[in-house]
C-alpha cells in the first residue's frame, strides 16, 4: 500500500482540511496499518506551489489555485497509480477530486470508474452572482466543465456512483445517486453491493471518502459537521462492502478538518475506521 498525503484547503472558505495529512500519521495511521499485516510505503506530502491564490471573487472561490492544484495532482497521481499498490491518499478537501479522477481517467482509460461515498452531490454551478468554493464543484468540473476550466478527461456520468447523499438532487447529470434513506431499513450492504455490482467486471475503481458522509455524532470534525448521515458503524459497513471490492485500486479521505478536533481523537476514531476497512479488504483480496 502506498500512503500519499494532499495538504490542501484550495476549495474551501477555511483553513482545516489542510492538516488532515499530519493529523491522521500523527494519530497512528501508517503504525496501525503495518501492525495489521499489511505493507505500508509513506510517500509523505504532494509539494504545493508556493504561492495558491485565496479569495471571494465569483464564480471560483479562490481560482485558479484550484486549477493549479488539479494539474498539478493530475500530473503526480498518475505516477501513483502506477503498479498494482492500493493508493490511499489524505486530503485535502474533496475539490481535490477533479486532479486525481483525472489521473486515474488518465492511467486506466475506459477500465476508469468513480465511486463516492459523500453526503453532498458536489456539483454545483459556477454562477457569477456569489462566490462558490471548488469543493462543491467537483463533480460539474468533470462533467461540464471540460473544455473550458479543465482539460477533457473523457469523464461521463455512467462512469460515476454516488453513496450517502443526504437527499437526491436537483441535478444529477445522470449520476447514479444511492441516498441516506436509501441506506437505511437494515438493507445497507445489500443496496451498496448492488452498486457496486453494477460496474463492469473489469474496471479500475477510485474510491472518493468524504467523512461529511457521517452524522457530526460520529465524525464531529468534518469541515461541515452535519445533522444528518451515517453512524459510525454505518459507515464501517459502507467501506467494508466497497473496499472489499478487488477492482478498488485506491481511496481519497477528504474534509477531515483537524482545527475542529482539539484533542486528537476524532483523528484516532478516522484513523480506526479506515484501519478496520483496510485490513477486511487485505484478508479477502
Amino acid at each position: 500500500m502506498k500512503v500519499v498525503g494532499i495538504p490542501h484547503y484550495t476549495g474551501a472558505l477555511v483553513s482545516g482540511t489542510e492538516l488532515a495529512p499530519v493529523a491522521l500519521r500523527k494519530a497512528g495511521l501508517i503504525l496501525q496499518l503495518q501492525q495489521s499485516g499489511m505493507e505500508v510505503k509513506d510517500a509523505g506530502n504532494l509539494q504545493l506551489p508556493d504561492y495558491l491564490p485565496r479569495h471571494n471573487i465569483p464564480p471560483v472561490r479562490n481560482w485558479p489555485a484550484p486549477r493549479m492544484l488539479w494539474d498539478l495532482l493530475q500530473k503526480e497521481a498518475y505516477d501513483w497509480f502506477d503498479s498494482d499498490d492500493f493508493v490511499l491518499m489524505l486530503g485535502g478537501d474533496c475539490g481535490l477530486i477533479v486532479g486525481t479522477a483525472q489521473a486515474h481517467k488518465a492511467r486506466h482509460g475506459e477500465q476508469a470508474y468513480l465511486v463516492i461515498i459523500d453526503g453532498h452531490f458536489d456539483a454545483v454551478m459556477p454562477v457569477a452572482s456569489r462566490s462558490i468554493g471548488a469543493a462543491g464543484m467537483g463533480l460539474w468540473f468533470l462533467l461540464k466543465g471540460e473544455g473550458t476550466w479543465i482539460m477533457p478527461s473523457g469523464w461521463t456520468p455512467d462512469r460515476m456512483r454516488v453513496i450517502g447523499c443526504q437527499r437526491t438532487p436537483e441535478e444529477t447529470y445522470g449520476v447514479d445517486v444511492l441516498t441516506l434513506d436509501e441506506l437505511a431499513g437494515g438493507h445497507l450492504v445489500e443496496r451498496v453491493t448492488a452498486v457496486m455490482k453494477s460496474i463492469p467486471a473489469d474496471a479500475k475503481i477510485l474510491v472518493h471518502f468524504d467523512v461529511d458522509v457521517m452524522h457530526k455524532e460520529a465524525m464531529a470534525a468534518a469541515y461541515s459537521p452535519s445533522e444528518a448521515g451515517l453512524s459510525l458503524h454505518q459507515a464501517q459497513s459502507v467501506l467494508d462492502t466497497v473496499l472489499c471490492d478487488p477492482r478498488v485500486v485506491g481511496m481519497e479521505v477528504t474534509e477531515f478538518s483537524a482545527l475542529r478536533d482539539t484533542d486528537g481523537k476524532q483523528a484516532e476514531r478516522l484513523v480506526q475506521l479506515l484501519t478496520e476497512a483496510l485490513t477486511t479488504r487485505a484478508a479477502s483480496v
